[in-house]
């Protein structure tokens, strides 16, 4: 006969084993749908969370400035590519993201909210005062939205 706490060991070891295996478990190839997708927008806001942007205050002509700013993900939605333009003293940044049209059999999205980071090197070609422009969506509702931030560029 097994003691009261005997049972409760076993037990203990049992839902351990359990909750090892269920968290342990592959889940789908996520290849199958990081590939394929409806391509928007990255989200720089998320239900009143938003986006945080790192640049530096100042930077000379022809010299990399790095920017790094974060856009929300989880689930199904992956991050997907960056793209930067920059045009006099105007630099426009748009992240995007890619959402499956369509999952494999017995697929589920999770529901957890993650934050991708983005780093964009930019280089402006004369002196004065630069204008960044992150451009992407806010949800609930999808709504256009960007934030701009500045810093000046020296001979």
């Amino acid at each position: 006969m097994v003691s009261h706490l005997g049972q409760t060991a076993l037990m203990m070891a049992l839902v351990t084993l359990w909750l090892l295996a269920a968290c342990a478990t592959a889940g789908p190839d996520e290849s199958l749908f990081l590939d394929e997708g409806e391509r928007g927008p990255a989200l720089l806001a998320f239900y009143g969370d938003t986006t945080s942007v790192e640049l530096p205050a100042s930077a000379r002509v022809g010299e990399a400035v790095t920017i790094r700013f974060t856009s929300f993900g989880g689930g199904c939605i992956r991050s997907a590519s960056t793209e930067a333009e920059v045009s006099g003293l105007s630099a426009e940044i748009r992240p995007y993201r890619l959402e499956p049209t369509k999952l494999p059999p017995n697929t589920a999205c999770t529901s957890e909210l993650r934050m991708d980071r983005h780093v964009v090197e930019l280089r402006f070609g004369h002196p004065g005062r630069a204008r960044v422009r992150i451009v992407g969506l806010a949800r609930p509702g999808d709504q256009a939205f960007a934030i701009e931030k500045e810093l000046q560029v020296a001979p």
